[in-house]
């Protein structure tokens, strides 16, 4: 999938850096300390390969819902949100930094609005079902 992924980028020209698993790992962790220093909160974000994989079932659709995720997030960048592939290369993860909730709720809007412009709406519930968004620290209660 990791392939499929940068062949997808690199022909549509998304404006999407994907760091590697062990860059994205060493990004994660440097991220908790500095929340941790400055007091501040990110949003942890998995998506699974195989749980998406799973609910779409057919893989030009999957392949589909990898480009709608794209061109939503290529064109809606913050630039300080990273991306990297998960350990063992089986999904993606994101951090978006200085978020809550709604940080996620807005990116999580801007892929479905994408999806539907394009004649997708079956990629909605993929994202309420396989994507559990974490606030770090788990202890910061939403506002």
């Amino acid at each position: 999938m990791k392939e499929t992924l940068f062949n997808l980028i690199r022909k549509h020209h998304y404006n999407i850096s994907i760091y590697t698993e062990e860059i994205f790992e060493r990004r994660c962790q440097e991220e908790i300390i500095r929340s941790d220093e400055e007091k501040s909160s990110f949003v942890y974000i998995e998506l699974d390969f195989n749980t998406i994989s799973s609910i779409l079932k057919d893989e030009d659709l999957i392949l589909k819902f990898w480009e709608t995720v794209f061109k939503a997030l290529s064109k809606n960048n913050r630039g300080s949100d990273i991306i990297g592939f998960l350990d063992g290369t089986s999904g993606i993860g994101m951090l978006l930094l200085d978020s809550m909730l709604p940080g996620w709720d807005r990116i999580k809007g801007r892929i479905e609005q994408t999806a539907r412009e394009e004649g997708y709406n079956e990629f909605a519930p993929v994202l309420d079902n396989a994507i559990k968004p974490i606030v770090y620290p788990a202890c910061i209660l939403e506002k």
